[in-house]
């Protein structure tokens, strides 16, 4: 319904407050969703005479509330712009609060991109001068990079490498059982006792290696459009799945 003394407020007061801010105000005076919009039709269509023994006092006591709110807003508002003058130094950004994952993703030179676990970084170098050949260490922030030359500290330390280069298999079934008798060739040469399976990462055909002796290792073969993916690790954990799983090739998800 229309109520005098508030169509008489929002004509005093639409020239200096937005709609927004006047249906907020008044709200909290106990004015509804429905009346306001009633009132402020009425008090848009033109001024009408309202007795003033009716809203003098009510329309002054909502004014000097409005005036104090948009005072306050003021004072904040010119207090946040001098602190922000204060310095221009960046800052850093704050660490993950508890409970937060703390993963981030790594895109190789490529465009492929692996998922990191928590506290992790890629340590990335080329072995030929065309940076064809891209080799990444993934480990905890922090890692020595001396440890990278040790393939015995992989397992205890949590480092999984990964080599990408240009395949020499076509990216199809047949290349994918190309690659698949070429790691078995490789491993039986070594005379190690091993296990192997066939994996599929999204849309990336590929095979694992499990070598359990001489020297226990875990190996990944992962054929890409263009690329041959080739994971190293001590063994195969959470670590290890988390980052060899989450691989995605940029060209095979075209």
């Amino acid at each position: 319904m229309i109520r005098p003394e508030v169509v008489q407020y929002l004509r005093d007061n639409l020239p200096k407050f937005s709609v927004e801010a006047l249906r907020k105000q008044l709200h909290e005076e106990g004015v509804s969703d429905v009346d306001f919009e009633h009132c402020l039709a009425d008090a848009l269509r033109g001024p009408k005479t309202v007795p003033v023994s009716k809203t003098k006092k009510k329309t002054s006591s909502k004014g000097a509330k409005f005036a104090l709110a948009a005072g306050v807003v003021l004072i904040v508002g010119a207090a946040l712009f001098a602190l922000t003058q204060q310095s221009s130094a960046p800052v850093a950004p704050a660490a993950p609060p508890p409970g937060s994952t703390g993963e981030s993703g790594f895109v190789g030179a490529d465009g492929w991109v692996v998922r990191l676990p928590k506290d992790y970084a890629g340590f990335s170098e080329f072995k030929d001068s065309s940076k064809t050949d891209e080799i990444v260490h993934f480990a905890k922030r922090g890692t020595d990079p001396t440890n990278f030359l040790d393939e015995g500290l992989y397992g205890e330390m949590g480092i999984v490498r990964l080599e990408v280069a240009p395949s020499q298999f076509p990216p199809n079934l047949t290349g994918a059982a190309a690659l698949a008798a070429a790691v078995k060739r490789k491993t039986e040469s070594h005379g190690e006792k091993y296990l192997m399976k066939n994996i599929q990462i999204g849309t990336l055909p590929g095979v694992q290696v499990n070598v359990q002796a001489p020297f226990p290792r875990v190996e990944a073969y992962i054929l890409g459009q263009n690329d041959l993916y080739f994971f190293y690790g001590g063994q195969e954990d959470d670590i290890w799945r988390d980052i060899v799983l989450s691989l995605r090739d940029a060209h095979s998800e075209e």
